[in-house]
């Protein structure tokens, strides 16, 4: 099945006091690549995260916004530095025994620097809401598959149409050649036998014979032949009981439909073969960026 590289998915399950809710958005990108965003006590995780999401998508560039509410594991703990505060003590009593103060507002104290910090959960704390974390990531991953597959089916859609297009050129091409090539040959002899006569000294059949191998030289049938087969292989691998990622296979095919065009362009000189390739380029061009949604 042709799977899109856009997708969303958004998963959200609770257990205990732990609330998670996980994101998962994708776009294009030639290459797997991924970008964690979640709480600090969980940033351990992001490897194990990442092999779980790529155990699911191949292609893709991939972000992840993950929040843990509710949980006492990954919450930051509030320390009291009693040193620090032993110490604005003693300065406060020196201070009242000097100017004969008889009251400490201890509330001025706590509110002094260094008396309370902040640090954030440790691992080990973090490892009670893992295998909550991990499930949601696994169902947000397969919110994002299921909205990739629906963009799937229509870009294959999309892109069955456009290959026959190109399909339906290449075929107006072959039936047109041959006229062109027998209009050409016949233009090509008549010069030389115009020339022949001015010029009797020149042998006119080995003459005649490497006319003959000029104008094979500019058929293209080969590369006729070779573009039916890559879109034979992009019909093939736009089938529906494909079920691996197909997207850079068909860019390949259309960097070999690219190279056949342009040797067909530069081989026929006729001004209808050069209408029938810009067509080609243009329909290869509107492929090709489709092609790109792929995975």
């Amino acid at each position: 099945m042709i799977k899109s590289m856009t997708g969303f998915g958004l998963s959200e399950k609770s257990a205990g006091d732990a609330h998670v809710r996980v994101e998962l958005k994708s776009v294009n990108h030639r290459f797997f690549d991924f970008s964690f965003n979640g709480p600090k006590p969980l940033i351990y995780l992001e490897d194990r995260i990442r092999k779980v999401i790529h155990s699911f998508v191949k292609r893709g560039s991939l972000t992840l916004y993950l929040s843990v509410e509710g949980s006492e594991a990954i919450a930051p703990k509030v320390e009291t530095n009693w040193s620090i505060i032993d110490q604005y003590m003693s300065v406060a009593k020196e201070i009242q025994k000097r100017s004969g103060t008889e009251k400490t507002d201890v509330n001025v104290i706590l509110q002094l620097p260094g008396v309370f910090t902040l640090r954030d959960a440790d691992n080990l704390s973090a490892k009670t809401v893992e295998p909550l974390v991990l499930e949601t990531v696994r169902r947000a991953c397969e919110q994002l598959i299921s909205m990739r597959e629906k963009e799937g089916e229509a870009l294959r859609t999309d892109l069955s149409e456009k290959v026959e297009r190109i399909r339906r050129a290449v075929d107006g091409l072959e039936v047109f050649l041959p006229a062109v090539r027998d209009q050409y040959e016949k233009k090509l002899r008549t010069s030389v036998s115009d020339f022949l006569n001015r010029y009797q000294s020149i042998d006119e059949d080995r003459l005649m014979t490497e006319i003959a191998v000029f104008v094979n030289k500019t058929a293209v049938d080969e590369e006729l032949t070779r573009m039916k087969s890559h879109l034979n292989q992009c019909v093939g691998l736009l089938s529906e009981d494909v079920d691996v990622p197909v997207g850079r296979q068909l860019d390949f095919l259309i960097q070999e439909m690219n190279r056949e065009v342009n040797t067909i362009g530069s081989k026929g000189n006729h001004a209808e073969v050069s209408r029938f390739v810009v067509s080609l380029k243009n329909e290869i061009e509107k492929l090709r960026e489709q092609v790109q949604n792929v995975e």
